[in-house]
């Protein structure tokens, strides 16, 4: 029987730490209608702005939904209304043939930056134009989180780079790579981005040690600095990331697993609707007594198949791009944040390279050298300016590094959050599809047929029989 739902009047209704979900579930029908039940689920203490929404019958399915966070993602274009860019990276499009073929994006791009030439910005870019730009920019701003680009091709050497999946599984990977860029406070007013947007091609040749491989990621490097000159602090966060990253890795292969078999049972299900049709139309030519309510059964159930193939087709791209693209550049984040560790640790470990150099030249000149250069007072005045010079720039790098992983906890907070009721909010649509398009299928299976042949009596088929 339906479960009736006695927690609250409105879809919306929440006290100061629960919202109610009204989730639709399949329960035995009464009066031709779907039954209805509810879950309570733990969203979060923020109630406000939100509106209320009354209870509407499950024909309406997007009342059922769940609310979202009440922050919007960051790194979203809609979520950042005062953002000064609005950019975009859509049709792809493949060039020349052999080896010398290539795919170029168009890059739309609406700023309100004064020093940009204009607000509306159209251009054709290449992957090695956004070699170029993190290049550029991991360069010249060291230690801020710059998420690493997609590998420029599968790992296998017979993979096709110009495969439409990965073609677009890449567009939105570089489309998000832009959106960190340009809603990042210091890095949307560099140079390199506006050269990327408006300059000539000419502009941003890579040298060849710069150039991505065919195969493997781009800028990822396992080196590590000496242990003696890591900082506690920093090796914690080191720690933070790297469970971070076992945990996020998990939780992707898992998902991405979960859309494959989604895919596959699509693929299943059109199979047996075109089965059931073909076996439909056969029933039909037999002109036997009841050929035409079997054949009708055959043909409605599948055209039911059919449609929740179709629905699963639908399903399964909302899920990769709004749960498994958002781990794989979450993944990617946590890469860009590794390399700014290695870069600190970098700063820091020349640091105390300067410090021992001088402390050798002074005890050297306090002892006084036999033979070779003598150690004079400009020679430790020089390791004194550059052992200042490393420990400013080892404590500005520091200080760049607590500032940025701050914002990234913020941001996994609230953008990790959304993807969690993304993928909820799409299972309860398919839910309310999938259990419709049963119900409809199960209405032409059973009309006419004697409850009493049924199993259990017809136990759960009243108002189709």
């Amino acid at each position: 029987m339906p479960v009736s739902h006695s927690c609250c009047k409105c879809v919306y209704a929440s006290t100061s730490t629960r919202v109610c979900v009204c989730v639709f579930v399949y329960s035995r029908p009464r009066e031709g209608r779907m039954g209805d039940a509810y879950v309570t689920l733990p969203l979060g203490e923020d109630s406000a702005g939100y509106p209320e929404h009354s209870p509407s019958a499950p024909e309406q399915p997007h009342a059922f939904l769940p609310r979202p966070p009440a922050t919007a993602p960051i790194g979203m274009a809609e979520a950042q209304p005062l953002s000064k860019f609005d950019v975009h990276v859509v049709e792809p499009t493949k060039s020349g043939n052999g080896y010398n073929a290539f795919v170029a994006y168009k890059v739309v791009c609406r700023t309100s930056m004064e020093n940009y030439m204009s607000n509306d910005i159209s251009m054709m870019r290449r992957f090695n134009h956004f070699v170029w730009l993190h290049v550029q920019l991991s360069e010249q701003y060291p230690c801020y989180f710059i998420p690493v680009l997609p590998d420029k091709s599968g790992i296998d050497p017979y993979f096709n780079r110009f495969d439409a999946e990965f073609i677009e599984r890449r567009r939105w990977a570089l489309q998000q790579f832009l959106f960190r860029i340009v809603q990042h406070p210091v890095l949307m007013a560099s140079k390199a981005l506006q050269v990327f947007l408006e300059g000539d091609e000419n502009q941003m040749r890579l040298p060849e040690d710069k150039k991505p491989s065919l195969f493997g990621g781009l800028f990822k490097s396992n080196s590590q600095p000496p242990k003696a000159v890591q900082d506690p602090e920093f090796v914690a966060m080191g720690q933070y990331i790297k469970e971070f990253e076992a945990q996020l890795f998990e939780v992707h292969k898992f998902m991405e697993r979960l859309v494959i078999r989604r895919k596959e049972l699509g693929s299943s299900l059109g199979e047996l609707g075109l089965t059931l049709i073909t076996m439909g139309t056969h029933e039909e030519k037999t002109g036997e007594p009841e050929a035409a309510t079997s054949s009708k059964s055959f043909h409605d159930l599948g055209s039911c198949c059919d449609h929740l193939a179709i629905s699963l087709q639908e399903q399964v791209k909302d899920e990769m791009q709004k749960s498994v693209f958002v781990l794989e550049e979450w993944l990617r984040m946590v890469e860009g944040v590794k390399e700014s560790l290695r870069t600190q640790a970098g700063s820091a470990g020349m640091y105390f390279a300067f410090l021992t150099d001088l402390d050798k030249k002074e005890r050297a000149m306090q002892k006084g050298q036999q033979g070779g250069k003598p150690i004079t007072e400009a020679d430790i005045s020089e390791a004194q300016r550059r052992v200042e010079e490393a420990r400013q720039r080892a404590e500005m790098l520091g200080q760049r590094l607590r500032d940025e992983m701050t914002r990234f906890k913020k941001a996994k907070a609230v953008e990790l959050r959304t993807m969690l009721f993304r993928f909820v909010e799409i299972q309860i649509k398919s839910g309310f599809v999938v259990t419709e398009s049963w119900q409809r299928a199960l209405s032409s299976v059973v009309k006419g047929i004697d409850p009493a042949i049924l199993p259990n009596g017809g136990l759960g088929t009243e108002g189709y029989v």
